[in-house]
């Protein structure tokens, strides 16, 4: 799937983590059992070494939540202007109603504000971008709150897994413009990739692991509301695909890459990002990286890494940079976009929930 969008602009992006900051070295005789070795490579291939990890009473909504009213109180966004509220995480809150109607009864939003979730996780970043782009192009929306991301660590057993993944949500406003912003996105899918990644029990489908033919993860004794992956087959679905949209992106949208002013990817790990920006031939400086300092953020990791690395709430931009956003995980799904962040675009370094005392 490809489509560009003219009158659409990404104007404000904020995320925010939880307040516990977990040093990975501080791990190694409990989570990692002494294993020094393995730490080790962990630090080294994954690139990890902080994270941040929420409380059990603490949920992405409240992250959300948090980052919504900076939104409104800091820059002074009118909430009963927004059109629509979208959530897309992993982690809700409930079954049911969708987090994003949890929120616009937290927010107290207009009773006319739209309100539903993606679910969609690693690539929901710039598949949320991409519905909302569509509704505001198609002129039924003018500004779309998009709130992004997972408290990932209630995924995994906290003694006998290593959590490579961190907590963190994105705050994101999309706006109409009456300038022209040219953007471009490739969108695709791979339903048969699911047995690589996916969370076998906790729903309705009961499943039984045999049928899957995946002879590893019989012997992976995952629990209801834990994550199975195939390392190795996301590695090379990752490394493959995601080289593979970029310049088909770049194809369609008519754009040399020498245009491009960043390239943000999905904080996978270290190794895959290293290896598609390799075999890209992209200058590390225009693809950094955020893993290190907060894990893998999923869905919210693209967001977070354009947080660290341009905080134009402080230093504004001084010209309209071209970027392209390069996500790829569960479904398998992928999804890539090329977008512009013009002069007036606000973006906070990386915030750190506060959680209210009762």
């Amino acid at each position: 799937m490809q489509a560009s969008f003219g009158h659409v602009r990404l104007s404000h992006v904020l995320t925010i983590v939880p307040q516990n900051l977990i040093n990975i070295d501080n791990e190694l005789n409990t989570r990692y059992k002494g294993d020094a070795k393995k730490l080790s490579q962990i630090k080294k291939n994954v690139g990890l070494q902080y994270r941040y990890e929420a409380d059990q009473e603490t949920t992405a909504s409240d992250l959300g939540e948090y980052g919504a009213k900076i939104l409104f109180d800091e820059f002074q966004i009118d909430k009963n202007s927004l059109d629509a509220i979208i959530v897309c995480t992993q982690t809700p809150d409930f079954f049911m109603p969708p987090t994003a109607c949890y929120l616009h009864g937290k927010l107290n939003l207009n009773e006319k504000t739209l309100a539903f979730d993606i679910n969609q996780s690693c690539a929901g970043y710039v598949y949320g971008l991409y519905i909302i782009y569509s509704m505001i192009e198609n002129g039924s929306c003018k500004k779309i709150l998009f709130i992004c991301g997972d408290t990932w660590s209630k995924f995994y057993n906290p003694v006998n897994k290593p959590n490579l993944g961190g907590d963190g949500v994105s705050i994101s406003l999309i706006e109409y413009s009456q300038k022209e912003y040219k953007s471009y996105f490739d969108l695709g899918s791979n339903g048969k990739g699911l047995k690589y990644l996916f969370m076998p029990f906790g729903a309705f489908r009961n499943t039984n692991l045999k049928t899957m033919e995946e002879p590893e993860i019989l012997n992976k004794n995952i629990k209801e509301k834990q994550v199975y992956m195939n390392g190795l087959e996301i590695f090379n679905f990752a490394t493959r695909k995601e080289p593979m949209a970029f310049l088909q992106l770049l194809k369609y949208a008519n754009c040399d890459q020498n245009e491009l002013d960043y390239c943000f990817f999905h904080q996978a790990n270290k190794a895959i990002v290293d290896m598609i920006i390799n075999r890209l031939q992209i200058d590390h400086d225009k693809a950094p990286l955020s893993i290190n300092k907060y894990g893998n953020l999923g869905a919210a990791s693209i967001p977070a890494t354009l947080c660290d690395t341009i905080n134009s709430h402080e230093f504004p931009l001084q010209k309209t940079l071209k970027i392209v956003l390069g996500s790829f995980g569960a479904g398998l799904s992928w999804a890539n976009a090329l977008i512009s962040l013009d002069t007036n675009f606000i973006c906070k370094k990386v915030q750190i929930y506060q959680k209210e005392k009762k």
